[in-house]
């Protein structure tokens, strides 16, 4: 009798070893995902929040889903920036960590009767997203019927992996998704066309009775879709002359052109170029961002025509800049500004609050001295908001508070402070911003917010 219960005894602890192991294997976090930033989480609040994030010095919504990911904590995504936000942060999540049973994480929504509930009732959109995204046909079978837009998803889903374009002509979209769906048989028809790299279903659809776009959208649609389909379908057997197809429609036939061309054939390109009839495309700011989209700053060196090499850099990188800094400093200077000094003139340099939003002298010389990495020429700005706003732009950017030191408006101190404030959670930042306390004590109270308890304001000599 002994034995025997040792062995049972012996038995369950095995057992219960491999449910753990097993149970771990459904979540574990791929330790190699490529995270956005890295943030230490050295304190922690009640109320959940992470001061980074918060602070405006990084992107919110990827900082909380790079908070969730290396916290193993998918409730980090809760603190996004709006309900909205929150089932794309989870969907991000599954993806990162290839885990599809998260999309039946819970949050909480108010419906339409203003009504608090916790929720998942949107995780179809979730599985559906994360089967396209893992390229993994059996996620799509997940997708329950929960609504009329679950069931197309789904129906969608499973035409473009089996390949069946006789599934994609019979989707039948309900009469109030129609607005957000009525391109779908198209849409599904042209990405069967690249999964079998058939070019000749872009001419097939045409020769259905109802068009590639069903009952939903009109005859006079085929030629929009034939230009999406051949430029879509061009990639992806890699011919460039189908791009042809779609050369009357500058959107789609610019990017399909863009994806076999060379650096020094950019320029011609943009010049020789010109769209029969859309006269809203403006080829001079759009043309070269639309061609070398996607490519890395090493495309940029070769691209003969200096503002085209600009237009180039500027598509191709972005804040803080890292690699292109070394790049700018060979192309931009403040005399490109001239130009635009003018509409300086048009702001009254007390009003920082509400500086002209358009390419001005001071805003053109403030993108300069980020992308070259030059603060001074924040100083040779003679209008006082656009300076104060080019230091504060600055900060942001290098993350650096020392450059709040030159500012001297006072509303700008409070853009500037503020968000270093929250970022270190120290309130000392505050007092920087002046004596006047209507605009220390919101500066305080965001850092209250965060810690869970109140902070009131003390003026200090700056």
């Amino acid at each position: 009798m002994c034995l025997m219960m040792y062995y049972r005894k012996q038995i369950l602890f095995i057992l219960l070893i491999l449910f753990v192991i097993v149970s771990s294997g459904c979540t574990t976090i791929n330790d190699n995902t490529d995270l956005i930033d890295t943030f230490f989480l050295e304190n922690t609040y009640i109320t959940g929040l992470i001061p980074q994030c918060e602070s405006g010095l990084v992107d919110k919504d990827l900082c909380y889903l790079d908070i969730a990911i290396q916290t193993k904590n998918v409730s980090y995504c809760f603190n996004v920036g709006s309900v909205n936000l929150i089932l794309e942060c989870i969907t991000r999540y599954a993806i990162k960590t290839k885990n599809p049973n998260i999309c039946t994480t819970s949050y909480r929504v108010t419906d339409s009767s203003r009504v608090n509930k916790f929720t998942n009732d949107y995780r179809y959109k979730c599985y559906y997203h994360y089967a396209l995204e893992t390229d993994d046909k059996s996620i799509c079978e997940f997708i329950e019927p929960q609504n009329e837009e679950a069931k197309l998803l789904k129906k969608y889903c499973l035409a473009i992996f089996d390949k069946n374009i006789d599934a994609c002509s019979s989707l039948e979209v309900d009469y109030y998704i129609s607005n957000k769906y009525d391109k779908i048989q198209g849409d599904c028809l042209i990405e069967v066309a690249i999964r079998t790299k058939d070019a000749k279903l872009c001419e097939y659809a045409l020769l259905l009775e109802n068009g590639p776009y069903g009952v939903y959208l009109d005859r006079r649609m085929d030629g929009v879709f034939i230009s999406d389909c051949y430029s879509k379908v061009a990639e992806a057997v890699g011919d460039k002359g189908l791009c042809e197809n779609a050369i009357t429609y500058p959107y789609k036939y610019i990017p399909c052109v863009g994806t076999f061309i060379q650096p020094e054939e950019v320029t011609d390109f943009c010049n020789t170029y010109t769209p029969d009839y859309i006269l809203s495309y403006n080829m001079d700011t759009q043309c070269v961002k639309d061609l070398v989209l996607g490519k890395d700053n090493h495309f940029c060196d070769n691209i003969i025509d200096k503002s085209d090499k600009i237009q180039c850099f500027d598509t191709v990188c972005s804040e803080p800049y890292t690699d292109c800094k070394s790049k700018y400093k060979l192309l931009l200077d403040e005399t490109l500004c001239v130009q635009t000094t003018k509409y300086d003139l048009n702001t009254k340099s007390e009003d920082y609050g509400h500086i002209w939003s358009g390419y001005a002298g001071g805003a053109c010389i403030a993108d300069i001295a980020q992308k070259t990495n030059n603060p001074v020429l924040c100083e040779t700005i003679t209008n006082e908001a656009y300076r104060n706003k080019c230091y504060v732009d600055y900060a942001y950017m290098t993350k650096d508070s020392k450059y709040c030191i030159s500012l001297t408006i006072t509303d700008a101190k409070s853009d500037c402070y503020t968000p270093f404030a929250i970022y270190d959670m120290d309130e000392t930042y505050c007092q920087k911003i002046g004596v006047d306390t209507s605009l220390i004590q919101p500066c305080l109270d965001r850092i209250a917010s965060i810690r869970g308890s109140e902070i009131n304001s003390k003026t200090e000599s700056v």
